[in-house]
């Protein structure tokens, strides 16, 4: 089972004994809820998570590279 910490926590104790007692409900509205933010709102989702992998990327290149990403502390 895949879990997410950060979700887990964020969650109402009801909400996430509901989830754990009935687990296939909570899959289908999890589907339906995606399906729905993906029809509409899927370019702008697409988009930033496009953004998001780029700048991680660059980011780590950077990194790589000895080469200190704008903004970062200097003095590490």
């Amino acid at each position: 089972m895949l879990r997410i910490p950060a979700i887990e926590k964020a969650l109402p104790d009801d909400l996430r004994k509901s989830a754990r007692d009935h687990p296939v409900i909570a899959l289908a509205l999890g589907a339906v809820v995606g399906f729905y933010l993906g029809r509409s709102h899927g370019r702008e989702i697409l988009s930033a998570g496009a953004a998001l992998g780029i700048s991680a990327g660059l980011t780590s290149a950077r990194r790589a590279l000895g080469v200190e990403p704008r903004g970062a502390s200097r003095d590490r």
